[in-house]
């Protein structure tokens, strides 16, 4: 898991009319295959054929059973699907799931996002991985406007599931734009995706090295988070950064900015550098 449980009635939120939209004709399901490989096939048993799921790495070349099997979905949400609800339990505590309301069709839509599934920076493709919820904020504040158009479309609510397990919502307008012709980010925007992305990084980094998440998973990268921030204010280097992170997660961090700092401070004072590496004193 990479996310906090999902929120206890999770799908009320999608089970509830919204008469405050208008233009808005049907609720879609956007997500991320990635953590649950071979989910949309479970989903398509459960529907009517008119109603099966769209898979946004259907058009890219050489898509294989393996590729599909973790490709980005859109579903077509009815609350009257109960098997589609019990399925979609398996989704809890996986950053994969968000609501979009649309006017759009099914197919419109699935062609407006699969265009932004592969991105150019500096002549090179990378995988964008908008449907990954806890990049997907990131991903929309750092595109421009017109960008954003061709990204959200006429939709007029994208929300989506939080590190915590709750709802958020994009700031989508409702835009009519066509479909993206080539996505491209500039260098700018790129830098900026990959500085959003450092917590998790490091936390991954982390559990690689064998610390395991204790408590909510939302709490940790709260903790990470300003570990790194008051890091980024004196020159650590990144094995230093590691274990700066790691003691925080093992001795706590005060939620405070100027207190972390003087935690910090202290962490990195010559008799605290002794304790962590006593044999320092042996030589």
């Amino acid at each position: 898991m990479l996310i906090d449980p999902y929120c206890e009635r999770w799908l009320d939120r999608l089970n509830t009319p919204n008469d405050a939209l208008p233009g808005v004709e049907s609720t879609y399901l956007l997500i991320d295959g990635v953590f649950v490989p071979g989910l949309h096939r479970l989903l398509d048993a459960a529907l009517p054929s008119s109603q099966a799921t769209a898979l946004l790495f259907e058009t890219l070349p050489s898509c294989s059973d393996e590729t599909r099997d973790v490709s980005p979905f859109l579903l077509p949400y009815r609350p009257s699907h109960t098997r589609v609800q019990t399925l979609l339990g398996r989704c809890s505590g996986w950053p994969m799931v968000s609501a979009i309301e649309t006017g759009e069709s099914q197919p419109q839509l699935a062609e407006r996002l699969a265009a932004w599934c592969v991105v150019e920076v500096d002549d090179q493709r990378f995988n964008f991985r908008f449907p990954d919820t806890r990049r997907l904020p990131a991903i929309f504040d750092a595109l421009t406007a017109r960008q954003r158009a061709e990204f959200t479309g006429p939709a007029r609510r994208w929300s989506y599931i939080d590190r915590d397990g709750s709802w958020r919502e994009l700031a989508v307008n409702g835009t009519p734009s066509g479909v993206a012709d080539r996505a491209e980010l500039d260098d700018q925007q790129f830098a900026k995706l990959v500085s959003a992305s450092e917590v998790d990084e490091v936390i991954s980094m982390l559990q690689y090295r064998g610390h395991q998440v204790t408590g909510l998973h939302s709490q940790h990268h709260a903790a990470v988070s300003l570990a790194l921030r008051v890091a980024s204010k004196v020159n650590l280097d990144t094995i230093s950064k590691l274990t700066w992170c790691e003691n925080c997660l093992v001795e706590g961090l005060s939620q405070d900015e100027l207190q972390a700092g003087a935690q910090l401070a202290q962490w990195m004072s010559p008799a605290s550098s002794m304790e962590q590496n006593p044999r320092h004193s042996e030589e």
